[in-house]
Order: structure tokens, then C-alpha cells, then sequence
């Protein structure tokens, strides 16, 4: 009697290497996409910091503050886009983050609390329903940052 085909122990073994590797490759896949959405914040911020200095140049002053321009307010980049703001800030659709500019804020005054000189504080903050929730990275004139 010659019978092909795997038994019940050779295929359990299988399914078995399956889920470990699954159990590895997920989570690394995962944080992967975590780690692309995080590098869009620290891009556009970076962006955002390279106009208000050209802004500064051209003008003696930083652009105005502008609302929060992101997935969570639809429509809303011309906000930062604006006459008299930064009209060639576009990241890509499909935001991870929202972003925002305060005038005269930095680090120093976020702490506490008081105005700063002439500067200004460019903030990402994740969209709620996407994998970096709750995530906020800032930078400002004087390239502090906390990422």
C-alpha cells in the first residue's frame, strides 16, 4: 500500500510555523507604518519652519498664526496657506497629523506660559482614527524640537 500525503501531526507542525512567524511579522509591520506616518510630521514640520524663515526674510516678521490644517478640520490647509501666510506649505492629502502655527510662542514660553520674543511654534498633532493618535512634535525659530 503506498499512501501519499501528510498527516495530521506534519501539517499541525506547518500551521504551527505559520503562526509564529505571523506572530513576528505583524507587529514589526506594524510599527514600520507608525514609523512612515511619524516621518510625514517631521518633514512638513521641517517644511513649515523653512517658510516662516523665508517669510522672515521677506517681510521682518513671521506669517500670522493659523488655525490647524489637517484631516481633522477637512479643507482647512488654506488656513496656513493663506494671503499673508505660507503659500507654499502643501503636504500630501491624506494627513496623518494636523498642523498649526503660533506666533511669538517657542518652547521656552509654551512652558511658561508668557510670550516670546519674535518667534513662532509649528505643531503636528496625530489624527484621531489613525495609527499615531495622540502623537504631537513641535519645532520652532530657533530649530528646537522634540523629535
Amino acid at each position: 500500500m503506498d499512501r501519499k500525503g501528510y498527516t495530521l501531526v506534519e501539517l499541525l507542525v506547518v500551521i504551527g510555523i505559520i503562526s509564529i512567524l505571523a506572530l513576528i511579522g505583524i507587529p514589526a509591520y506594524v510599527g514600520q507604518q507608525t514609523r512612515a506616518a511619524r516621518t510625514e510630521a517631521f518633514t512638513n514640520l521641517e517644511n513649515l519652519r523653512l517658510l516662516e524663515e523665508q517669510f522672515f526674510a521677506d517681510n521682518g516678521s513671521y506669517a500670522p498664526s493659523r488655525g490647524v490644517a489637517g484631516a481633522n478640520q477637512p479643507g482647512n490647509d488654506a488656513l496656513i496657506r493663506a494671503a499673508g501666510g505660507l503659500p507654499r506649505f502643501s503636504p500630501a492629502s491624506g494627513h496623518s497629523y494636523s498642523y498649526e502655527i503660533r506666533q511669538n510662542a517657542n518652547f521656552t514660553s509654551q512652558a511658561a506660559g508668557s510670550t516670546a520674543t519674535p518667534c513662532f511654534l509649528a505643531i503636528a498633532t496625530g489624527n484621531t482614527g489613525s495609527r499615531v493618535a495622540g502623537d504631537s512634535f513641535m519645532i520652532d525659530c530657533n530649530n528646537n524640537r522634540n523629535f
